[in-house]
């Protein structure tokens, strides 16, 4: 197909047959995605629709908003899982989580608690405003813990804008990098969009998750992307579906 300069390249049309979204927030009323159940089912349905064949939602970890517990998500998975075969979706549906990198994170890792990605890979995530002041130990901890930290949307992570070199020292101690695909739509702001699009053009991304929360998002996603970053997005959303 033939796709000038200007015209966006559909999402639905750079995806894998099996594209695994791995970063959302589906499961009903636990953190800032999905308010209920019928939000939830219309995500998927919707996710669905664009070319999403299997999905792991990946509800917010953090202390002090979002303290969930494993039994908690894997309840409301449960829940999520009877809608769906109930209304006659075919979705591979699983969860795991979003770990914020606080006090919680490290009392659950000592545990042994955290829902994995698959294989050893664990989602985490820092706030947009401060890094961990304990990073270095976080990223040890989670390695005696044999698990492969993936870090989420580290373009959104403002304190490291003025000193692009940090992102280097992130690669080279452990991370994988996840892109928000709402970044390169400018969806965060400008800023953002430039760093997703450094990091994007330095290859310093693993993989590529749609982190939807509601139907906007996943309105904006749908639009799809200009050809230069179409390009640079499908081998991310290829190397997704190789997780699992």
């Amino acid at each position: 197909m033939f796709f000038s300069k200007n015209k966006n390249i559909p999402f639905k049309e750079i995806l894998p047959g099996d594209y695994l979204d791995f970063h959302s927030h589906l499961l009903p009323g636990i953190d800032d995605g999905a308010k209920s159940l019928d939000a939830s089912l219309l995500l998927i349905k919707e996710m669905e629709r664009i070319g999403v064949k299997k999905i792991i939602t990946t509800p917010h970890v953090m202390k002090d908003m979002y303290p969930n517990t494993t039994t908690l998500i894997k309840e409301k998975q449960k829940e999520v899982e009877h809608a769906i075969k109930e209304a006659g979706i075919i979705m591979s549906f699983h969860a795991a989580a979003e770990y914020m990198l606080d006090e919680l994170f490290h009392t659950r890792l000592v545990d042994k608690d955290v829902l994995l990605i698959t294989g050893d890979y664990l989602l985490v995530e820092m706030s947009t405003f401060n890094p961990p002041i304990n990073l270095k130990e976080q990223l040890f901890d989670i390695k005696v813990s044999e698990y492969t930290p993936i870090l989420a949307h580290p373009e959104r992570y403002s304190f490291y804008f003025d000193d692009y070199s940090k992102y280097a020292d992130l690669k080279d101690s452990g991370f994988f990098f996840q892109l928000n695909l709402l970044s390169v739509k400018g969806f965060y702001g400008e800023g953002v969009q430039k760093t997703a699009m450094k990091l994007l053009e330095d290859d310093m991304y693993d993989f590529a998750g749609s982190d939807i929360h509601n139907l906007h998002h996943l309105e904006v996603l749908e639009r799809g992307f200009v050809k230069p970053v179409a390009k640079k997005v499908q081998p991310l959303v290829y190397n997704n579906s190789l997780l699992y």
